[in-house]
C-alpha cells in the first residue's frame, strides 16, 4: 500500500508545476491558481465519467457533470494561454479550447436534457 500513495504523491507532484515556472506571464499567482483548479476540474471529470459506470442511476448527472467540469477546465485553459484576455494567441493554437469548450457545454445539456 505504501508504493501506491508513494505513486499517487508522485503523480500529484508531478501534476502540479513549480511557482518559478510560471512567472513569465503578467498574472503569476493568478496563472498558477488557474492551473491548480483546471488539473483539478480534469481530475473531477474523470472521476465522475468513471463513476458513472458504476452509478447506473446517476449516469446522465455525472456525465453532464463531468462535461461541464471539463468546461470549466477549458476556459481556464483558454484564461491562462491568453494571460487572461491580454495576450492576443493564433487561433491554430486556441482551435481545440474554441471547439471543445463549447461542445463540452452542449454534451452537458444534451445529458441533463435527457435526464
Amino acid at each position: 500500500m505504501s508504493k501506491l500513495l508513494d505513486d499517487i504523491k508522485h503523480t500529484v507532484d508531478v501534476t502540479i508545476p513549480d511557482k518559478e515556472e510560471l512567472t513569465h506571464g503578467a498574472h503569476p499567482k493568478i496563472d498558477y491558481t488557474m492551473l491548480i483548479f483546471r488539473n483539478l476540474l480534469v481530475a473531477i471529470a474523470a472521476v465522475m465519467f468513471l463513476l458513472s459506470f458504476f452509478l447506473h442511476d446517476l449516469h446522465n448527472i455525472l456525465r453532464a457533470g463531468a462535461y461541464f467540469c471539463g468546461a470549466g477546465a477549458y476556459l481556464l485553459e483558454c484564461l491562462a494561454v491568453t494571460d487572461c484576455f491580454q495576450h492576443k494567441v493564433p487561433h491554430t493554437e486556441m482551435f481545440m479550447v474554441y471547439c471543445f469548450g463549447p461542445l463540452y457545454l452542449m454534451m452537458g445539456l444534451s445529458y441533463l436534457l435527457e435526464h
